[in-house]
């Protein structure tokens, strides 16, 4: 027993002192690799809340999910016992039909090609075969796509262009800028319009000596997404 407590009294007499006081820049905390990890409080501080935050932001996603999987789930549920199988053929649809245009902007005096910044909709639409429905709104000149997917877009007009009589020939300034008529899309969040399809055509000598009619139909499937704004151009709006 003597000879124990000697050797206890010399492993301690031999170990360095205990400091008196904690430093305020120093920091214990649990590790990825082990139990404790200790050193700069904000070094470690931010480590480990990183990896805190980044292990409750997966959950909360995975957990926002599936709530929103579940939620799904129980409407269509729900809508398909309403409407049964006449739910799903409720896709997004509009059709419009022309009116006389505003005066042109200043900023699209030389431009080279010019929306068309009127339509007939709403209650105008009442007495034409016009419509719009299932989500699709009308904004500005513009149809607003309600939902993500492939769309059915066509554009159909008619112009006319006045003629020389004595010659036939178009009364345009520069019977080499041919007739443009197009589709076009634009998203708030990409910021840049991008057409979708287009007709281009040639002005003709008229037949009649006094003014040329042309007919444009354009026509594509594009991969439209929610908020997409469509709509329709031409070279010369007095046409």
């Amino acid at each position: 027993v003597v000879v124990c407590l000697i050797a206890v009294l010399a492993l301690v007499w031999s170990m360095p002192d205990i400091p008196k006081t904690v430093k305020t820049s120093e920091l214990c905390l649990p590790s990825e690799i082990g139990p404790l990890k200790c050193g700069s409080t904000v070094d470690l501080l931010h480590d480990y809340l990183e990896r805190e935050i980044a292990t409750k932001y997966v959950e909360v996603k995975r957990q926002n999910q599936k709530k929103q999987e579940n939620h799904l789930k129980e409407v269509s549920a729900r809508l398909m016992n309403i409407y049964d199988k006449s739910f799903w053929e409720m896709k997004p649809a509009a059709k419009l039909t022309g009116k006389e245009q505003p005066d042109l902007r200043k900023t699209d005096s030389n431009a080279d090609m010019v929306p068309i910044r009127e339509w007939r909709n709403g209650r105008e639409l009442y007495d034409t075969k016009g419509f719009m429905r299932y989500g699709i709104r009308y904004r500005n000149g513009r149809l607003v796509v309600p939902v993500d997917g492939t769309y059915f877009i066509y554009s159909n007009l008619d112009f006319f262009e006045s003629c020389n009589p004595s010659s036939g020939l178009p009364d345009v300034k520069d019977i080499n800028k041919p007739i443009k008529h197009g589709i076009f899309k634009f998203n708030i969040f990409e910021g840049e319009e991008e057409e979708l399809v287009s007709n281009v055509q040639p002005h003709t000598i008229s037949t009649n000596r006094y003014y040329n009619s042309y007919n444009s139909c354009v026509s594509s499937l594009a991969d439209l997404k929610a908020g997409d704004e469509l709509s329709v151009k031409v070279s010369n709006i007095s046409y």
